[in-house]
């Protein structure tokens, strides 16, 4: 399933809108704010060449890749460093008797990594996975495994933690049911893991989705069918690394007679969401902690009047890191892209910097709230509530007495040492400083003389003692010469 939505958020705050040009190529908008308001973003070409499918990722020096597949069967690559924009092929493939779909990249370590899945005209639903490395010398080939799906679902999925682990979720579909497997390539070692069952359904697997927390902790959601009747299902991925049998816990999170499109999972402020779409509505729920059990179902809110696509956000702005992660979205496509989410956190990029904190006013912890200065036009996510907070106690009507009694103390001792520093320089400048200079180079030739005695009385005692316990420590140990 192609997501021609990109949106890549750089450690400056700075947004890039990653989507098909009108003539089929890869375009991108910048996003910025400008005295706390939006201005019109303006759209820059990469390639008028035409594009089949791509996929946008970012490294933590905010350099961004792109892997796409063009009309002639390149597999192509391009990457942007200091806002220059360079390209190569990979390799090429015959798109009159093969299917490539599903690219993915990520960069880590100063290694480059790709996965594609391919197929034959002979027999379309069965795909091969592949997966290539590049270490800056050499090639790293591998087949993650093969599965069976029809074209608009997608034969894999991808999932990232944040030790750069890549987790991997496929299905297969036999006379028994669907199974969803589950492989891991660890970072550290460069190995793949062994294929590993981890759902296995009586009724059909359609859309599927894995999601790697903060906490590296693997959230799995997908769809079943039987007939007219649809579920959507969710587990905490057992792995080798959990061994543990409360992860084998299936949840049902919805039922409907209506299909569902692809679910999403997301976290907001360390608790986890599941979202979907179905019957034309946006529904969400939160689950535990534990994993063992979910809230209740509730509406999401977003316009009717506009349609809602799917967008990779990839963030590497750490203000919001801690507080949202998400990379597989819903979100409005217009001049600016809108995230769909609960209500519970703003679904909106640009909203309005809070207001500077007057310069007579001080940078505190006001009821847990921490309100610091912006002057750097920064695009922030920020939660509702949150935002509210901050600008009810932006003035300084509503400080409360306590930080304005200890701001009156913290000026009155700032004011004290200016005191003393002003008494200093003035005494310095009634001295007579050739005198002043003399009385030093006495007293710190008098120092060196003392720290020279010291020592040398120092070091004669320590060879003594050294002399003794070099005895005692060859008998006890017999390891020192």
């Amino acid at each position: 399933m192609q997501q021609k939505m990109f949106l890549i958020k750089k450690s400056s705050g700075i947004i890039y809108n990653f989507h098909f040009s009108k003539t089929g190529g890869i375009c991108y908008k910048l996003y910025s704010l400008h005295n706390n308001e939006k201005i019109e973003p303006f759209e820059i070409s990469i390639t008028d060449e035409k594009i089949l499918e791509f996929y946008v990722t970012i490294d933590k020096e905010d350099n961004i890749y792109i892997l796409c597949l063009t009309e002639d069967g390149d597999l192509k690559y391009f990457i942007n460093k200091e806002n220059i924009w360079n390209s190569k092929v990979f390799s090429h493939f015959d798109l009159r008797s093969n299917i490539v779909k599903s690219l993915f990249i990520h960069v880590a370590n100063k290694r480059l990594f790709i996965m594609y899945a391919a197929s034959n005209l002979m027999n379309v639903n069965l795909w091969t996975i592949y997966f290539k490395s590049w270490d800056g010398s050499k090639w790293m080939n591998a087949n993650i495994g093969m599965t069976i799906c029809d074209r608009e679902f997608p034969p894999y999925c991808a999932s990232v933690d944040y030790q750069n682990n890549i987790h991997v979720v496929y299905k297969n579909t036999g006379n028994r049911g669907t199974q969803i497997f589950y492989r891991k390539f660890h970072m550290q070692f460069s190995l793949w893991s062994t294929p590993e069952k981890n759902v296995s359904s009586p009724e059909t697997i359609g859309f599927y989705y894995l999601f790697a927390g903060t906490n590296n902790q693997l959230h799995l959601v997908w769809t079943t069918s039987t007939g007219n009747k649809f579920k959507l299902l969710y587990k905490k991925l057992a792995t080798k690394a959990f061994n543990n049998k409360s992860f084998d816990r299936i949840i049902t999170l919805n039922m409907s007679n209506q299909s569902y499109l692809q679910p999403v999972i997301f976290e907001i402020e360390k608790k986890i969401w599941v979202m979907w779409k179905n019957d034309g509505e946006f529904q969400a729920c939160e689950i535990e902690s534990s994993g063992l059990s979910c809230n209740s179902v509730s509406p999401v809110q977003c316009p009717q009047h506009s349609s809602s696509i799917l967008v990779e956000f990839l963030n590497n702005y750490d203000m919001e890191k801690h507080s949202f992660s998400g990379r597989l979205l819903y979100g409005i496509a217009d001049d600016f892209i809108d995230l769909i989410l609960p209500e519970s956190y703003a679904c909106d990029f640009y909203q309005n910097i809070p207001p500077e904190i007057p310069d007579d006013e001080p940078e505190e912890f006001i009821s847990g709230i921490h309100i610091v200065e912006n002057n750097t036009n920064e695009l922030s996510v920020v939660p509702k509530q949150s935002q509210q907070l901050e600008n009810t106690y932006s003035t300084t009507e509503s400080l409360p007495v306590k930080i304005s009694e200890k701001f009156d103390e913290m000026k009155a001792d700032n004011q004290k040492i200016a005191n003393v520093l002003e008494e200093v320089k003035q005494h310095l400048k009634e001295s007579d400083m050739s005198a002043l200079l003399k009385e030093i180079r006495t007293q710190n030739a008098l120092l060196m003389e003392l720290i020279t005695k010291k020592i040398d009385e120092s070091t004669s005692l320590q060879t003594s003692v050294d002399q003794k316990n070099d005895g005692v420590l060859k008998k006890v140990f017999n390891i020192f010469k």
